[in-house]
């Protein structure tokens, strides 16, 4: 009895286990596959992004002009910002002099640009370059002319404040749902444990008491299945008759030896 209630809790305890691992690397292979998935459509846009304003103002540069004098720069960064409501600012700034001589940002007009963001242009196997580690991200993109490379650059600034906030809620979620699955199998698999050992514990006692010559027949088989309690009754019939037999016989024996004459 003790042994088959500890094989039933063991393949339960088994059987959580298994579930818990595949629980968690489900959870955390989706949670990988949306924040990958999340982050290169983020990726895609900002590009998008970057890449109109590039093509948009080298339009104007191949018609001779230099960068500080295209006068429709302005309304093309306000037209790229308004692109998408995550754009912080979006500035251009002149290789040449390094200082910014367009932005969103009023304030930043005629600064230098930023050591960095010359650096990662500078530095990048491409048009595009990003910042890493920054928050707000930056990217950037280099501005060609027609006749000179690298007259400047675009840089935007990206807010992933709602992307983190997103893929936050989205790991709650999943977290949720694996916790909410785990409990509800473990419920299943501790109560059809709890039934399995509860129908064990009937059919061995019924076995108990068909095997036991001194429990009364009417006990015999009572609590087994229906299947097992026909055999039992079966059983327990023949056994009763081969004990009767076995009563009539030692009767008989012992009505002959009292007859016996004694000499």
């Amino acid at each position: 009895m003790r042994a088959s209630l500890g094989s039933t809790a063991y393949v339960t305890l088994t059987l959580l286990v298994s579930l818990g691992f595949v629980l968690i690397l489900a959870t955390t292979l989706n949670y990988s596959k949306f924040i990958s998935t999340y982050n290169g459509l983020a990726d895609r846009r900002i590009a998008m992004i970057t890449e109109w304003t590039r093509d948009s103002i080298q339009v104007v540069l191949n018609l001779g002009l230099e960068l500080k004098g295209v006068a429709a720069a302005g309304n093309i960064l306000k037209a790229a910002m308004n692109r998408d409501p995550h754009i912080g600012s979006i500035a251009l700034f002149d290789t040449a002099s390094q200082r910014i001589v367009f932005s969103t940002d009023p304030d930043q007009v005629g600064k230098p640009a930023a050591p960095e963001w010359l650096h990662a242009q500078e530095h990048a196997t491409g048009p595009h370059w990003k910042l890493a580690e920054s928050d707000p991200v930056i990217v950037g993109i280099r501005i060609d002319s027609g006749a000179v490379p690298n007259v400047g650059g675009a840089v935007l600034s990206y807010s992933l404040e709602d992307a983190h906030r997103n893929i936050a809620a989205m790991r709650d979620e999943l977290i949720i749902s694996a916790l909410a699955i785990f409990a509800l199998f473990t419920l299943v698999a501790v109560a059809g444990s709890l039934l399995v050992t509860r129908g064990l514990r009937r059919t061995l006692a019924g076995l108990s008491a068909t095997f036991d010559p001194d429990a009364p027949d009417s006990a015999a088989g009572a609590r087994l299945p229906a299947r097992l309690r026909e055999l039992a009754t079966h059983f327990r019939a023949n056994a009763t008759s081969a004990k009767a037999k076995l009563a009539d016989i030692e009767r008989e024996i012992a009505h002959a030896a009292a007859a016996e004459p004694r000499s």
